[in-house]
C-alpha cells in the first residue's frame, strides 16, 4: 500500500466536502422537520404516516391497512398493519376472495420530490407467512405525484 501525499490527501478531503455539500443540496428532508417524507397515494398526493397504502391502484387488490407507525424519519419508516390480498380467483378480481395477513411494514429508498421526498419501496414481513407462504414481499411505490 502506497502512502498518500499531502496534496492527494487534501484533494480527497476537498472532494469529500464537495460531495457532502452536494448531497445536502438535494436532500431537503434533512431540514428542520424529519417527519416530512411522504408516501404518494393513488391520487398522487403525498401523505405522511398513512393509515393505508394501496399497492395496486387499478383494482385495489393489494392494500396494507390499519397501519400503526412505530417510527417515521427521513430515510425509513416502520410499522405494523394488515395486508388485504385479493386472490382474483376463480376468474377475476371482482369475484376474488380477500385474504388478510398481519404484516410488519418497512418503507425505504427515498426519492426526492417537488414538495417533499417520498418513500419508493415497501417491504412486508409476515410473522405467520403471507400469500404463497411468503416470509417477506417487496413492492415498488411509484405513483406519480399530481
Amino acid at each position: 500500500m502506497r502512502a498518500s501525499s499531502p496534496r492527494r490527501a487534501s484533494t480527497i478531503a476537498a472532494s469529500t466536502v464537495a460531495v457532502g455539500l452536494g448531497a445536502l443540496a438535494v436532500a431537503p428532508a434533512a431540514t428542520a422537520d424529519n417527519n416530512k417524507t411522504v408516501v404518494v397515494n393513488c391520487l398522487g398526493k403525498g401523505v405522511v404516516k398513512p393509515k393505508e397504502i394501496v399497492v395496486s391502484c387499478a383494482d385495489g387488490a393489494i392494500t396494507v391497512m390499519s397501519i400503526t407507525w412505530s417510527s417515521w424519519n427521513v430515510i425509513r419508516a416502520r410499522g405494523t398493519g394488515t395486508l388485504a390480498w385479493n386472490t382474483c380467483l376463480p376468474t377475476d378480481c371482482a369475484s376474488g376472495i380477500e385474504q388478510k395477513y398481519k404484516v410488519a411494514v418497512t418503507l425505504g429508498r427515498v426519492a426526492s420530490g417537488p414538495t417533499a421526498p417520498a418513500f419508493t419501496r415497501m417491504t412486508l414481513a409476515f410473522p405467520n407467512l403471507g400469500p404463497a407462504a411468503a416470509e417477506t414481499s417487496t413492492y415498488t411505490l411509484d405513483n406519480e405525484r399530481r
